[in-house]
């Protein structure tokens, strides 16, 4: 059992430890820390930005604020628990390119999803990347210690140690006790005993560590073989205990067990049977410790006290070897302190016993072998509703006759996995499914606007003729324009600008003039022609005036007429060729969903594929215990036999020795001496049954089976 310090120390423990703590869907693995202290709070998001030099990136395992719009996006998916969705964004969103500023941290996340989900190599080349460049030294050994942690839960010990050892800079005087312990743990799995032994010198005592190290550090030198070290861990563990919760009242079982053990090996039963009653009389090791309890009994002459803790566990489910052993141990006594009879008699039943256990369990195993095993003992909505939800935990059936011998294996990492494996392979093939039915829609779609656009096409090419025309008008009457501006700028001409008014005027002023020169008298008209010149020179000095002015209007206004007339014939070419383009896309559209059609279709046959194949390992993991159980139901069987068959024999030679002395008694009163050996030699001679073998014993005894 490893268990890291509590993360309390705010920026001291890397990123790892952050997004490994929140992202996986283990519980084991998670750590007890603020995740709004990593993101940053609102403030720290909304800080203003400097845009005149680059900022300095901000390592890892520090507060940062949240700025790129698919990082948050990932972020909602991930504290929604839809991790499969998260990975998905985060994806996508690598292969769009839109991590300006948040790239790091959206990779710290990938490689923690990656790993949550056992996909461990992946998981360590992006923090492998990402640690040697973003972190802090210290915040990088913590990050390597997880990690490893992670992979020795994982079984993985090699490369567990192979991170300890390599990537881990602090040296191994001030290594925190948990690295140093797991690297023993390594080297001891690995079988490397010496390596083991020499790193016991390193470890640091200190009364402040968590229960869980202290146990971690017996259990490691119990298996080095220093027992004494090794009990005072554990009684380290009984002492400063208080169990408030499930998890610690274990803890405090398993070290009273271990500890009660040590004491019974070495002998020292008073210290033994008062640490067994420390153990709770149903935790998960409670079996171990009764069984162990009545052996200290037995072993400090208190014989018929053993039958106490093994009559206990006779009442128990037989699927514990614990129990199976008690229900041999209750005759021995009873052949101990010379009850043969009901010795023989509990001989006989234990062996019943295990004989109907294991024709139940070859029943168990058949039904393990059904396709829907998994789904009978676990059910789960596969209607794909909610195919990108979370996926539900593992819900151990307690009234299943299957659970109750395979609930070590039910609650096991390895099961755990492969669970999870197979459900999300469920779920993928749930996806694929929804994205087949969704194929037929496509084709109406693309049928449906086929027809739109045959629909479209009279009117189209109507107005595409309309607009032709109006064009060419056009387009003559903008020519004729131009030609009239050229003229007039050409020829100073300031009455080719002049406005209705101006117009007006000019033409009132040359019927005055006329009417004068119809007169001819211009000595008698010399003030109207007076005045008439008046009016034609401010006529003209208006003219004159805003001549420029107009001249530049028109040319802005041809200018624009013709920018339109452009972008008329333009709009006319793209109408034109607007059919034939849809067109073309729809039908490359078409061929892009047969072939995604063929590959989702392939797709699903690999899940599916798959999905038996991780029933199969599912289940043949499951035979192979329930045939593990039935190993061990034959050998108690054959104990029972051997049992059976020992204290037949003994009845038959004490049955013999009775009758001999017996036989001997008759002579004595009749007064007749037998010779030397006659006795011996008229034995088989009557009704005396000859000398058995073990195997006619058993036949006999169970001839009626």
């Amino acid at each position: 059992m490893i268990r890291s310090r509590p993360v309390t120390r705010s920026l001291r423990h890397s990123v790892l430890v952050v997004a490994l703590g929140l992202a996986t869907p283990l519980p084991a693995l998670a750590l007890d820390w603020n995740p709004l202290h990593w993101f940053g709070n609102h403030e720290t998001s909304t800080q203003a930005e400097t845009a005149e030099q680059p900022k300095t990136p901000i390592p890892i395992d520090q507060p940062h604020s949240i700025e790129d719009l698919a990082y948050g996006d990932l972020l909602f998916e991930y504290y929604q628990q839809h991790y499969f969705s998260a990975i998905t964004k985060i994806l996508v969103a690598k292969e769009r390119g839109l991590f300006k500023n948040n790239s790091e941290h959206a990779e710290l996340v990938l490689g923690a999803l990656y790993v949550s989900y056992g996909l461990l190599d992946s998981g360590e080349a992006i923090f492998r990347n990402l640690l040697n460049t973003y972190t802090s030294p210290q915040g990088a050994d913590e990050s390597w210690y997880q990690l490893a942690r992670i992979y020795y839960k994982r079984g993985a010990t090699g490369q567990a140690l192979s991170i300890l050892t390599s990537n881990i800079q602090e040296p191994l005087e001030s290594r925190a006790t948990e690295h140093l312990l797991l690297q023993i743990l390594c080297h001891i799995r690995l079988g490397q005993v010496d390596q083991a032994q020499a790193l016991t010198q390193y470890l640091k005592e200190d009364q402040a560590q968590s229960l869980f190290v202290r146990f971690n550090m017996a259990s490691a030198m119990a298996q080095l073989g220093d027992m004494e070290r090794a009990a005072g861990y554990y009684s380290d563990v009984l002492a400063n205990s208080r169990p408030t919760t499930e998890l610690d009242k274990t803890l405090n079982d398993q070290a009273a067990l271990a500890l009660g053990i040590y004491y019974l090996r070495s002998n020292q039963l008073a210290l033994a049977e008062q640490t067994f009653h420390r153990v709770r009389l149903y935790g998960p090791v409670a079996n171990r410790a009764l069984l162990a309890l009545g052996w200290t009994h037995f072993h400090g002459d208190r014989k018929l006290d053993a039958l106490t803790p093994w009559m206990e566990l006779n009442e128990r489910a037989l699927t514990d070897p614990s129990v199976q052993e008690s229900i041999l141990n209750v005759p021995f006594v009873f052949e101990e302190l010379g009850a043969l009879q009901d010795a023989l008699d509990g001989y006989k039943a234990a062996y019943k016993i295990f004989r109907n256990q294991r024709r139940r369990l070859e029943s168990i195993k058949l039904d393990i072998q059904q396709p829907d095993w998994i789904e009978r003992i676990s059910p789960v909505d596969i209607s794909g509703q909610d195919a990108m939800g979370r996926l539900p935990e593992f819900q151990l059936p307690v009234n299943d006759e299957v659970s109750q011998h395979l609930y070590r294996y039910f609650a096991s990492n390895d099961f755990q996995k492969l669970y999870r494996d197979y459900r999300e392979l469920q779920r993928l093939y749930m996806v694929l499914r929804h994205w087949e039915r969704q194929f037929p829609s496509f084709n109406e779609m693309i049928n449906t606007h086929v027809e739109r656009l045959n629909e479209l096409a009279p009117k189209a090419e109507t107005a595409i003729d309309r607009s032709k025309n109006f064009y060419a008008y056009s387009r003559v009457k903008l020519d004729e324009f131009e030609a009239r501006l050229s003229e007039i700028i050409a020829n100073d001409d300031l009455m080719g600008m002049a406005n209705v008014p101006q117009l007006l005027q000019k033409e009132r002023l040359d019927a005055i003039e006329a009417a004068l020169v119809q007169l001819d008298d211009p000595d008698l008209y010399y003030e109207e022609w007076e005045k008439l010149k008046l009016l034609k020179g401010l006529l003209m000095w208006d003219l004159n005036a805003t001549a420029i002015d107009k001249r530049w209007e028109a040319t802005k206004e041809q200018v624009a007429m013709d920018n339109m007339l452009v972008e008329l014939e333009q709009r006319i070419r793209a109408v034109a060729s607007a059919r034939e383009i849809r067109l073309n896309r729809f039908y490359g559209f078409e061929t892009r969903i047969q072939t995604l059609y063929q590959q989702v279709k392939g797709l699903e046959m690999e899940t599916a594929a798959l999905l038996r194949q991780q029933r199969r390992q599912m289940q043949d993991v499951a035979v192979s215990i329930i045939e593990q159980q039935q190993m061990q139901l034959d050998r108690m069987r054959a104990k029972s036999l051997l049992a059976i068959a020992r204290l037949q024999d003994l009845g038959y030679m004490q049955e013999r020795d009775r009758k001999k002395q017996q036989d001997q008694s008759i002579r004595l009163e009749l007064g007749a001496e037998p010779a030397a050996g006659a006795a011996e030699a008229a034995e088989p001679a009557g009704n005396q049954e000859p000398s058995q073998t073990l195997s006619d014993v058993i036949k006999r005894i169970f001839s009626d089976e």
